[in-house]
C-alpha cells in the first residue's frame, strides 16, 4: 500500500481542523488514506479556485440533501468549513468508502454502476449551483462539435504544409478525412434528434453530470450498493453526457461489444427512463469522434506528452475504426 507516516508535522497540523483523532497517514493514488480513531478517512488537495471547489461542493451537498448520499461527502472542519489551507494549499477530508472499484467488464458490477448513475441523475433535480463559467454547459453541445470539426481541418492543412512528415502526421492525414465526416454526420443527428428540446428540459429542471464516470469512481460495497466518487469534474449539462460516456468506456473495454452499452443503457433506463429524443442524443454523442480529436490536439497543440505514446494513441484509434463504425450502426438501430 506505500509508504506508511506516523503523522509528520505537515499532517498533525492540517488534521487538528477535522474533528477526527488521527493515527496514520498513508499515501494511496490521488489521495491520503488516513486512519483515525473514527475510522478510515480520504484527504485530498484540492487543485483548482476556491470559486470552482464552491460548485463541486454545493453539488455533492445537494444529492445528499436530496438523499443520494453514497458519495464521499466532505466531512466539515472544527471553524465550519468544508476545506483547509495550509502552507499555500487547500485540501478535504471524506471518509473512506469501503469496496472495491466497479469492474465494467462483469455484468452485474455494469448492473449496478448504471443503476447508480440513473439514481445519481434522479436526484440531481433542483441544483442551483454557484455560478462558474467553466461549469455551465447548457446547449454548448453543436458549438463543441463544430469548434472540434473545425480544429480537425485546421490541423489538416498544417500539416499538408509539412515539408518532412512524422509518422503521427502521415496516420492522421490518412484518417482524417474519415473523422471529419464523423463529426459531420454526429453534428447532424444532434440537431435532427431534437438536442434543443432535450437541453432545454434539462436546464429548466437544474440537473448536472459527474462528467467522470469511470470504473475507479464507483465503489462497490458488500452490500452491492454503488458509491460514487470524485466529482471533481461535474458540470452542469445533459444527463446524456453521461450515459452516452460509460456506454462509450464499457465499449471501448469490450473491443467495441455494443451488446454491453446496451446492456448499460437498459439498467439505466430501468431507474431513469431514457426519452426517444434522448436516445437519439446519444447516439449523435457516441458517434461523434472525441477520441481522435483529443489526440490530434494533445499532439499538435497541448504537446505535453511523449510523441511515441500519442503515436500509440492514434494507431490503436484507427485500428478499431471498422469495429467502432459496426458497432456504433447496430447499436443505433436498436435503440
Amino acid at each position: 500500500m506505500g509508504y506508511l507516516y506516523r503523522l509528520p508535522e505537515q499532517f498533525r497540523e492540517l488534521l487538528k481542523c477535522f474533528p477526527i483523532n488521527p493515527k496514520k497517514v498513508e499515501p494511496y493514488k490521488m489521495v491520503y488514506r488516513v486512519e483515525a480513531d473514527e475510522g478510515f478517512f480520504a484527504l485530498k488537495e484540492i487543485k483548482y479556485s476556491e470559486d470552482e471547489f464552491r460548485y463541486i461542493y454545493a453539488a455533492m451537498e445537494h444529492l445528499a440533501a436530496q438523499g443520494f448520499d453514497r458519495i464521499n461527502r466532505m466531512i466539515i472542519t472544527q471553524n465550519a468549513y468544508p476545506f483547509v489551507e495550509y502552507n499555500g494549499k487547500r485540501y478535504f477530508l471524506s471518509r473512506w468508502i469501503m469496496g472495491r472499484e466497479a469492474d465494467y467488464n462483469h455484468k452485474k458490477d455494469l448492473k449496478i454502476a448504471a443503476r447508480t448513475l440513473a439514481q445519481l441523475h434522479q436526484s440531481s433535480k433542483g441544483f442551483i449551483p454557484p455560478y462558474f463559467e467553466g461549469r455551465i454547459k447548457w446547449g454548448s453541445w453543436p458549438a463543441n462539435m463544430l469548434n472540434k470539426m473545425e480544429e480537425l481541418l485546421k490541423f489538416k492543412e498544417q500539416v499538408n504544409k509539412k515539408n518532412i512528415k512524422t509518422l503521427f502526421d502521415q496516420v492522421f492525414l490518412s484518417h482524417v478525412d474519415y473523422y471529419v465526416e464523423e463529426a459531420k454526420r454526429a453534428l447532424e443527428t444532434l440537431i435532427k434528434e431534437d438536442y434543443e428540446r432535450v437541453n432545454r428540459k434539462e436546464a429548466e429542471n437544474h440537473y448536472f453530470c459527474h462528467h467522470d464516470y469511470a470504473n475507479h469512481n464507483v465503489i462497490i460495497d458488500r452490500s452491492y450498493q454503488g458509491h460514487v466518487i470524485d466529482f471533481d469534474y461535474c458540470i452542469s449539462d445533459i444527463r446524456c453526457h453521461d450515459v452516452a460516456s460509460l456506454m462509450l468506456r464499457v465499449m471501448k473495454r469490450s473491443k467495441w461489444n455494443y451488446k454491453k452499452a446496451l446492456y448499460a443503457l437498459k439498467y439505466y433506463d430501468r431507474v431513469r427512463r431514457v426519452s426517444s429524443c434522448e436516445a437519439g442524443v446519444i447516439s449523435a454523442l457516441l458517434r461523434f469522434p472525441q477520441d481522435f480529436w483529443q489526440v490530434a490536439f494533445a499532439y499538435y497543440v497541448e504537446k505535453n506528452q511523449p510523441r511515441e505514446r500519442l503515436e500509440r494513441k492514434i494507431k490503436q484509434w484507427v485500428m478499431e475504426k471498422e469495429s467502432r463504425k459496426n458497432s456504433l450502426k447496430r447499436l443505433k438501430k436498436l435503440m
